[in-house]
């Protein structure tokens, strides 16, 4: 019998070629291991994804539900993200954000 995980946030690091080159395979394993390490984080999903076409503006860090798209992802900016979401705030990286996708158009 399946269970349903309790899962509130979904983070994917594109792992395309050029986001590859600027580090998201390395952010996606410190989001890991900060989300393994981190019991409030226990509801945080964390995958990487293939090439999302925002290639010049990677690497770029997807959040859903919320439907944030980062761009110009950092260690230190991945670090901020998660503390954003372990702490419930509104809109994390505003800086970042390069779009956001309404619920209509999900």
């Amino acid at each position: 019998m399946l269970t349903k995980a309790k899962i509130r946030h979904h983070i994917l690091f594109c792992t395309g070629n050029k986001c590859l080159g600027k580090g998201g395979e390395e952010m996606k394993i410190l989001a890991q291991n900060i989300v393994d390490a981190t019991p409030e984080l226990s509801s945080l999903l964390v995958s990487k994804t293939g090439c999302v076409n925002m290639c010049e503006s990677g690497p770029m860090v997807l959040l859903y539900p919320e439907g944030y798209w980062f761009s110009d992802m950092t260690e230190g900016r991945t670090k901020l993200l998660l503390e954003s979401i372990r702490e419930n705030r509104e809109a994390p990286l505003p800086g970042n954000v390069a779009f956001v996708l309404t619920p209509h158009e999900r």
